[in-house]
């Protein structure tokens, strides 16, 4: 017979943890999550066994927490999207600031690993960027039907969202010819984005 697994009570998660495990996300850019182990994930950390087992079960569970964190973390561009848009040219600013801040130490090739080793985490992501692209179309139609947008199809520029966010996030090689990073690259189409929406 095999080993029965010990019940364990897990530990509430404080802000301390939520730092030393996000803390390791400029280190897992270029790994191959698939073959971490918990104590790899340990050693990463700079933390005990037994103080990860503390507050986690598995390695899937820590791949999950630090993902919702970090989108949790993102949601703030909803109040910028929903807020007041008589300043419309300056919010795509805002709003691209804090994509960027939300894409900062992640890499495409970590998060392609995450799609195929973690579909949990993975749906946590693709649940943000699914809620994200509605409320960008909404955003898009306000604007169009307050004439701070040029008359363009919404359909579109969500099509067009969507094809770069995706691609962007999870094509390592379109970074392989030039120095850019997905917090550069997205600051970048936001502005010609919006520079090409709004109206003058």
């Amino acid at each position: 017979m095999g080993r029965k697994s010990i019940h364990r009570e897990r530990k509430d998660k404080t802000k301390k943890v939520e730092q030393w495990t996000l803390a390791i996300l400029p280190k897992l850019s270029n790994m191959a999550l698939g073959d971490l182990t918990i104590d790899d994930l340990a050693l990463l950390m700079n933390k005990s066994k037994s103080t990860i087992y503390q507050y986690f079960v598995t390695k899937e569970e820590i791949f999950e927490y630090i993902t919702q964190v970090r989108v949790d973390h993102l949601k703030a561009y909803k109040n910028e999207i929903s807020g007041e848009l008589s300043a419309i040219n300056y919010q795509y600013e805002t709003l691209a600031k804090i994509l960027a801040e939300g894409v900062k130490d992640i890499s495409p090739f970590y998060l392609k690993q995450l799609q195929i080793h973690y579909p949990g985490a993975w749906s946590i992501v693709n649940d943000f960027l699914q809620g994200l692209l509605d409320d960008l179309k909404h955003f898009y139609i306000f604007g169009i039907e307050n004439k701070m947008f040029k008359a363009v199809s919404p359909e579109l520029l969500i099509k067009l969202d969507e094809y770069f966010i995706m691609q962007l996030i999870t094509d390592q090689t379109f970074f392989n010819n030039n120095q850019q990073t997905l917090e550069s690259a997205i600051k970048e189409y936001m502005y010609i984005k919006f520079e090409g929406l709004v109206l003058k």
